[in-house]
């Protein structure tokens, strides 16, 4: 893939990768029955099938445009052009998106 703006605007630092936040499940300890109290087992089930890339929308010269947010190690996110189509692995939604 190819990321067209690889340098933060903010503090100069390349981009880490795209921002994607994570559906998860936080799981009870043994298997709790109705009226007991709960503990958390401090075990954690990512749903990687729901992994997406935020977008922006943001104003182009040719008309708005959702583009994937990118972020550097130090925190900041921006909004960027991405061309989807040399990375095999990312779902078709995200090329069209």
């Amino acid at each position: 893939m190819k990321v067209h703006q690889m340098l933060c605007p903010e503090c100069g630092e390349p981009a880490r990768g795209t921002v994607e936040p994570l559906s998860v499940v936080a799981e009870f300890a043994g298997e709790p029955q109705t009226g007991d109290d709960v503990e958390y087992s401090g075990s954690t089930e990512v749903w990687w099938d729901e992994q997406r890339t935020v977008h922006e929308e943001v104003n182009l010269a040719d008309g708005p445009a959702k583009l994937p947010l990118v972020c550097c190690h130090n925190g900041h996110a921006w909004p960027t052009t991405i061309d989807w189509e040399s990375c095999p692995a990312r779902p078709a939604e995200e090329s069209e998106a």
